[in-house]
């Protein structure tokens, strides 16, 4: 994904970064030979440009398909002086978003757990004996349809490209 593209950007610096943005997941020779460069001068300059916070990689992943089969989106309802929860759940390796809200729930974070005992005692015994949260809801994804900007086949992403 290209965050920030410079007006100066070399030719094959442009060439390249159209390459990758057409398919993350080509290869060095293919983002060399889409940009007339060899693999270790394109793999340089890729690696400047990810320095230099021109281009920014993002990565998406199936949760399933690496074993966590219990997701949830879990609305909390926190004191607000208790500002620091949200800040303890984004640092939770089950949560894989988390966001302030306005409204009788104020904090939504999405999780994402192996199974059903682990979701209950992440919610229970974790979440639940934080300092300010009054209530937590939690509403089960039962099915998932789409994520960020990727369809959802079962426990794989799906590619629709082909």
């Amino acid at each position: 994904m290209v965050v920030n593209r410079s007006p100066h950007l070399p030719d094959h610096d442009e060439k390249l970064l159209a390459a990758l943005a057409a398919d993350g997941r080509a290869s060095l020779v293919d983002l060399a030979s889409a940009a007339g460069l060899t693999p270790g001068r394109a793999s340089r300059r890729l690696e400047t440009l990810i320095a230099e916070r021109v281009v920014h990689i993002h990565l998406e992943l199936a949760p399933a398909a690496l074993g966590y089969h219990a997701r949830a989106n879990l609305w909390l309802r926190v004191h607000p002086s208790a500002k620091a929860v949200g800040r303890v759940l984004a640092r939770m390796p089950e949560v894989g978003f988390a966001v302030a809200l306005s409204g009788r729930n104020n904090l939504l974070a999405a999780v994402h757990c192996r199974d059903l005992d682990e979701l209950f005692e992440f919610t229970s015994d974790r979440v639940g004996t934080l300092p300010g949260v009054e209530s937590a809801d939690l509403s089960p994804v039962h099915r998932q349809i789409k994520q960020a900007a990727t369809l959802v086949a079962g426990e794989r992403l799906k590619d629709d490209r082909r």
